[in-house]
């Protein structure tokens, strides 16, 4: 079977809720890198005959929310394109979904290239990346490979993602699993919530936004220092808004862990920085020369690594 292959990606420079959640647009502008090891496979194809959507991921038929937010992203793409044919949509995933790694985003990516694929239209990624993104916001990041930037914008044609020139194939993220089981509040309906109720959500948008020029110029440095100190803060801040709306995304051993990520850093000199969603595992950022020497440190913690990954490709299964 041919399906089309979409990474997830990790946010250095995060957004947490939109202006306009109907068509996914942010209040931030973000950026963020694509995995190598972590993706969704999907295959679509149209079937003039059915009646309603087909939706299979991992061998089991979608129902309820999940089935419901796949038949809305195809009812907006059959929309653009001006098709009518539902689909039989078939998905492997190889993310831990829903556990605080961007499963929504390679999914919503990898479905958005499969069915473009299927109709035989040509669009360009940037195109691709503002579809996507009516999907899934960070979806819209997944189409490219590499270090990318999500452009917040005003509307769909202005909000969309691109690619950075940055070459840096030392770059090495480690995911880790403290806790493997599904998040109990969403993150669309975490955003919500803190609209609602963090008071000091504003100061966190403006803040964040100023971080974005020098984050471009730490990664074209292939400067891990400032990329990492970037990367906490962005976190640091968004997860005060969070808790200011009531919300905690982290156990005891997330926190248990970001203070040995610190003193690895602080005591053994070496360049190692977290990073998380809207979950309680941690990303950790570093380079090639020191994992092994991070996962020596961390011999309790289960540890998947990763490089720099591409955008949308064609796979076979």
């Amino acid at each position: 079977m041919k399906y089309k292959k979409a990474n997830v990606n990790i946010a250095i420079l995060k957004y947490w809720r939109k202006v306009n959640a109907l068509i996914n647009i942010p209040y931030q502008t973000s950026i963020s890198v694509t995995a190598d090891n972590f993706y969704t496979l999907t295959n679509v194809e149209l079937d003039p005959k059915a009646t309603k959507d087909i939706v299979i991921l991992d061998g089991t038929a979608l129902s309820g929310i999940s089935y419901t937010r796949v038949a809305h992203h195809l009812d907006a793409l059959r929309k653009h394109f001006k098709r009518k044919e539902y689909c039989i949509v078939n998905s492997i995933n190889r993310v831990f979904t829903k556990a605080g790694y961007a499963s929504s985003a390679s999914g919503f990516a990898a479905l958005t290239a499969a069915y473009i694929d299927a109709i035989g239209a040509k669009v360009s990624k940037k195109e691709m990346s503002k579809l996507a993104r009516l999907g899934s916001g960070s979806a819209t990041r997944s189409i490219h490979g590499g270090f990318v930037i999500w452009h917040r914008g005003n509307s769909h044609d202005t909000s969309y993602a691109e690619k950075l020139q940055v070459k840096w194939p030392e770059f090495r993220m480690l995911f880790t699993i403290i806790d493997p089981s599904v998040k109990k509040i969403s993150s669309r309906v975490g955003m919500q919530i803190t609209i609602e109720k963090a008071k000091s959500y504003a100061d966190y948008v403006k803040q964040s936004n100023e971080s974005v020029e020098p984050l471009i110029t730490a990664l074209k440095e292939n400067d891990i220092d400032a990329v990492g100190r970037i990367a906490e803060r962005a976190a640091e801040l968004m997860r005060n808004v969070m808790l200011e709306a009531g919300l905690e995304y982290h156990t005891p051993k997330t926190q248990q862990l970001i203070q040995k990520v610190k003193a690895i850093r602080s005591k053994h000199k070496i360049p190692v920085y977290y990073t998380f969603d809207a979950g309680p595992n941690l990303i950790l950022f570093t380079l090639d020369e020191y994992v092994n020497e991070v996962i020596r440190l961390l011999p309790e913690v289960k540890i998947s690594v990763s490089g720099v990954g591409g955008g949308i490709t064609s796979a076979r299964s």
